[in-house]
């Protein structure tokens, strides 16, 4: 599963399952990225689970407005600062349960991800929103 793909179907799904139109000017910039900017060149990128956890993380702050937990048990991931700028959307998602990590203490960001992992991540968040409603 690339990125592009990755988002895409995050945005259908929830339009679908909510029956919600998504304003533009509610994505926020690393999300209209995706949607109006993301250059040709790029369209084959593997999904990482950490762009994954910045994406579903994004759409939470964003479209949802959820605002972020404590960090709690996700500072027990060794690897949460191996990407700074992924590290709270990391741990946001998995102390959501949104994304699991890859053995007890290590996230493993940059694991890629295929379709059928990429679908269970848009579905474990569309659980948490219709529990939030």
């Amino acid at each position: 599963m690339t990125e592009k793909e990755f988002f895409d179907l995050l945005i259908d799904t929830y339009m679908e399952q909510t029956g919600e139109d998504l304003a533009v000017d509610n994505l926020g910039y690393y999300l209209d990225y995706y949607l109006n900017n993301y250059p040709p060149e790029k369209l084959e990128l593997k999904l990482l689970k950490k762009t994954a956890a910045r994406i579903i993380h994004e759409f939470m702050v964003n479209v949802l407005k959820w605002p972020d937990l404590d960090w709690g048990d996700s500072t027990k991931l060794k690897d949460i600062y191996d990407c700074r700028v992924c590290a709270n959307a990391i741990a946001q998602t998995y102390l959501r349960g949104i994304i699991l990590p890859s053995k007890e203490d290590v996230f493993g960001g940059n694991e890629v991800l295929d379709l059928s992992q990429g679908r269970t991540v848009i579905d474990k968040l569309m659980s948490l929103i219709k529990k939030e409603q």
